[in-house]
């Protein structure tokens, strides 16, 4: 029985490195792991210029506005992550769950103070989608710290846990 499992975990091995060279030398190979893509609330064209809804936000910049309290700042990132770690004092409103938790969040969007958006990190795309509806419902002084969490994280700075 031993010699069995052995020989069919020798050959499941080869299968799969077998599979993954001929898949990496195919000039059509199949990803093998993708990067996370929202599936933004109200569709958005591929080549859409996301950029024009808001303008960006440096960390020193965040920072001195976050003390000065002159901004409202929102995490677009999911619940989970939200619940994991997040800036002080932002509000999680995930781009994910926008149509569900827009209204429960609207009362405290102050029309006179800036929102500061962020997500995971410069390849997220999720801040600027928030942006994005954010602008539909009337929101016109809005930016977006592109580091996000990663680089607020690696910076060393206070992280709030649920």
């Amino acid at each position: 029985m031993k010699k069995f499992i052995f020989q069919v975990a020798i050959i499941l091995a080869i299968s799969i490195v077998a599979g993954l060279a001929f898949n990496h030398f195919r000039a059509d190979s199949l990803p093998l792991f993708k990067e996370y893509q929202p599936v933004p609330p109200s569709g958005v064209a591929p080549d859409e210029d996301l950029s024009s809804y808001y303008k960006e936000m440096d960390m020193d910049t965040l920072k001195a506005l976050m003390e000065s309290n002159m901004i409202i700042l929102l995490d677009a990132r999911h619940s989970s992550l939200y619940k994991e770690g997040h800036l002080p004092n932002a509000i999680s409103l995930p781009i994910i769950e926008f149509n569900q938790k827009y209204e429960s969040v609207a009362p405290l969007l102050v029309k006179d103070k800036s929102l500061v958006l962020y997500c995971s990190g410069i390849t997220c795309p999720d801040s600027s989608l928030l942006a994005r509806e954010l602008s539909r419902k009337g929101f016109t002084d809005i930016y977006v710290f592109k580091g996000g969490f990663e680089e607020w994280k690696d910076q060393g700075n206070t992280i709030v846990t649920q």
